[in-house]
């Protein structure tokens, strides 16, 4: 994947499918794209997607932690709110090949792959819509479910402060993540 650049769409990578989702609009809950994080066996993780227009051709192919062979597709510069930290992403075409690898002696890559960051970290990434960013934490304080106005209409959102490594982290929800945690959640201290 580190080789991997915009010169060409046929590239030919094996790879693990580590996750694998549905990004919607926020505002009228429509499908954008079938999205997924691919690792390869140098622990080289990627973002890449299937626009709405294909994803019926593609989403019975591909199964979160499965190992595949994908061919011939787009590299393009990843833009804002990057799931990992690359300047690529894999846009599938209309070309594009999956095929499953089977049997345990041709599959060398692990099964998931994680960048966790310090609290420090976390806090210059505050505002920026750079990268998403995966937290474990206690919940010390869960909000009640509001509504806001974007720029694409109103959108539910949560706020939560998570405790890690001692100090406390302003997340917000946002959409129908806010219905994934409510406060029978919170652990009380």
């Amino acid at each position: 994947l580190d080789a991997i650049n915009n010169g060409k769409d046929s590239w030919k990578v094996k790879v693990r499918v580590i996750r694998l989702w549905d990004a919607i609009n926020l505002n009228n809950n429509e499908l954008i794209s079938l999205d997924m994080i691919l690792l390869d066996e140098h622990g080289t993780m990627i973002h890449a997607k299937v626009i709405k227009h294909m994803v019926n051709k593609f989403r019975p192919l591909i199964q979160e932690g499965l190992v595949y062979m994908i061919a011939n597709f787009k590299v393009t510069s990843a833009m804002n709110f990057r799931p990992v930290e690359g300047d690529k992403i894999i846009n599938f075409l209309h070309t594009t090949k999956i095929q499953e690898i089977k049997g345990l002696k041709n599959i060398r890559i692990a099964e998931q792959s994680f960048m966790f960051c310090s609290v420090e970290v976390l806090s210059t990434r505050d505002g920026q819509r750079m990268y998403l960013s995966d937290v474990i934490g206690v919940a010390s304080y869960i909000g009640n479910i509001e509504e806001t106005g974007t720029t694409h209409g109103i959108s539910k959102i949560r706020d939560i402060v998570l405790r890690i490594e001692d100090q406390k982290v302003n997340i917000r929800l946002w959409g129908n993540k806010v219905d994934q945690i409510d406060e029978d959640s919170m652990v009380l201290s």
